[in-house]
């Protein structure tokens, strides 16, 4: 039951989510996860999902939850250019897909001595296990997770689809709408399990506006 909560809660701190169908080319299991070469449109692509029974010609829904680029499955020692980790997508918003946006480095709220969302993901082993900040708007809060506030952060910047940042803290939330500085350490790779992947996220974090 702990597990089946943590999972429930954790659902709720997930960045803004790209859907896609698609059908199943090949498929491969291990290590909890199931790793699927899909046909997306005329797009063929490698995706990372909780683990479950998949098989050829199977057609997919799922919504993105991050791009990784050169990333090494340990489990099936196995390398990966390019792979999308992918979570459940809603069958009722399926039909609603997001197109692709181009890339856009530069924030709307850009000043010296921060740094945009886009670069932040785009240079996330540059920025690892480091402190930054991000100057944006405040787009989700969801409090008391983990012992954790979660605060999602937009600056109109944009990187292969991903354009919402993820900060965890003990200060209280700021207000929805409000444009602050986030400032904490950039964690890479961070797997909360049950299929919550974070490709960058931002611990440790204070505000002020």
């Amino acid at each position: 039951m702990k597990n089946i909560l943590l999972s429930l809660l954790l659902a709720t701190t997930l960045f803004a989510e790209a859907q896609h169908t698609a059908t199943v080319l090949e498929s491969m299991s291990s290590g909890g996860y199931t790793y699927m070469r899909v046909k997306d449109g005329s797009q063929s692509y490698w995706i990372a999902m909780t683990q479950r029974p998949i098989k050829e010609g199977d057609t997919l829904k799922y919504t993105e939850q991050g791009w990784m680029k050169n990333f090494h499955s340990k489990t099936l020692n196995r390398n990966f250019d390019n792979i999308l980790f992918a979570g459940n997508a809603d069958e009722t918003t399926t039909q609603k897909l997001q197109k692709i946006v181009p890339s856009k480095m530069d924030s709307n709220f850009q000043e010296k001595g921060t740094l945009s969302i886009a670069e932040l993901f785009s240079n996330r082993d540059k920025y690892a296990n480091t402190t930054v900040t991000v100057k944006g708007k405040v787009t989700k809060t969801s409090s008391g997770i983990m012992k954790l506030n979660w605060i999602h952060i937009q600056d109109g910047s944009n990187f292969q689809n991903m354009n919402d940042l993820v900060f965890t803290s003990t200060q209280t939330a700021p207000k929805l709408g409000e444009i602050i500085y986030a400032t904490g350490k950039l964690i890479k790779d961070k797997d909360f399990g049950y299929g919550y992947f974070y490709p960058v996220i931002i611990q440790k974090s204070t505000f002020k506006k």
